[in-house]
């Protein structure tokens, strides 16, 4: 029974728990690098803008395709991908 728990113990110590303060670690770096990141990235166009320019005729097969809710589908998608490739142990 003895050894059992030591070697359950040592594989808690070994894996889980390095695994955990690694991940921890990597969590508060991104978490202090993406206020910079962000900083970095640029201010582009305005979309409102341009999106306001469209006729209404153009709004409305864009809005009876659900074209919005396609490109917010698209784009979390994009981000979700993204983010998950960059785990270590799953991506």
């Amino acid at each position: 029974m003895g050894k059992i728990l030591s070697l359950f113990a040592g594989f808690l110590i070994r894996s889980a728990v390095t695994k955990s303060f690694v991940l921890f670690g990597l969590f508060f770096l991104i978490q202090a690098l993406a206020p910079f990141l962000i900083s970095l990235l640029p201010t582009g166009t305005n979309l409102k803008e341009l999106f306001n320019l469209l006729p209404d005729s153009v709004w409305f097969y864009l809005n009876y395709f659900k074209v919005p809710t396609g490109i917010t589908m698209v784009f979390a998608a994009l981000l979700t991908r993204f983010l998950i490739r960059r785990i270590p142990v799953i991506g």
